[in-house]
C-alpha cells in the first residue's frame, strides 16, 4: 500500500503545498523566475550526444524552428541543429512524465530551462531529477539545477545536482 505525503503550509509556494518534502519548497519556489538545469563543461560540440540519449529515453521531444512544433521520430537521427539559420534559434522541448523543459539554441553549453510553478508534487519531482539524470549521463558530466542564470553570473548555488561519475544526487538542504 502506497501513503500518499502530507500536505502543508509553506512560505515559498501558495496554498497547501503538495511537494513530499519541504526542502523541495525552497527548491521549486514560486518567484516568477525560471530554474535551469545545466551540463557543467559542455559546450556546442555536446548537443549531439545529448539528443541522440533523449531521442531513447524522453517521452516526448519536439522542435521549434518557428511558431508550430514538429515530434522528433526517436529513430530519426536527422541533425535538427542544422535547420538553425545564423541570426536565428530554435528550442527544443522534451518531456519527462508530465513536465516539460525548454532547450533554447543555439547555446554553448547544455542548459535547459523549466517554471519551478509546474512543479506541484512527487510526481514532477520525480520527472526533474529524471531528466537531470538523462542529462548527466548523457555527457557523462554533472547536472545541476539553479535559480535562473544571468549573464556574468553564471556560479549560483547548485538547488539539487546529479554526479554520473558516483551515480549520487544532492540537494539544496534548508
Amino acid at each position: 500500500m502506497t501513503t500518499q505525503p502530507a500536505q502543508h503550509d509553506c512560505e515559498p509556494r501558495p496554498g497547501t503545498c503538495r511537494l513530499p518534502e519541504p526542502w523541495m519548497c525552497d527548491v521549486f519556489y514560486v518567484d516568477g523566475s525560471l530554474r535551469d538545469i545545466t551540463v557543467t563543461d559542455t559546450d556546442d560540440t555536446h548537443w549531439q550526444q545529448v539528443l541522440r540519449h533523449l531521442r531513447s529515453t524522453a517521452d516526448q521531444l519536439t522542435w521549434y524552428d518557428g511558431p508550430e512544433g514538429q515530434d522528433l521520430d526517436p529513430n530519426d537521427t536527422s541533425d535538427p541543429f542544422a535547420t538553425i539559420e545564423d541570426g536565428y534559434t530554435a528550442t527544443l522541448a522534451v518531456r519527462y512524465g508530465h513536465t516539460w523543459f525548454s532547450g533554447h539554441l543555439p547555446v554553448d553549453g547544455i542548459e535547459f530551462s523549466l517554471w519551478p510553478d509546474g512543479i506541484e508534487d512527487g510526481a514532477h519531482v520525480a520527472d526533474v531529477l529524471r531528466f537531470l539524470t538523462e542529462l548527466g549521463t548523457a555527457c557523462n558530466r554533472p547536472a545541476v539545477l539553479t535559480a535562473e542564470t544571468v549573464t556574468g553570473h553564471h556560479e549560483l548555488p547548485p538547488l539539487i545536482t546529479y554526479d554520473p561519475s558516483t551515480g549520487t544526487t544532492t540537494h539544496l538542504r534548508t
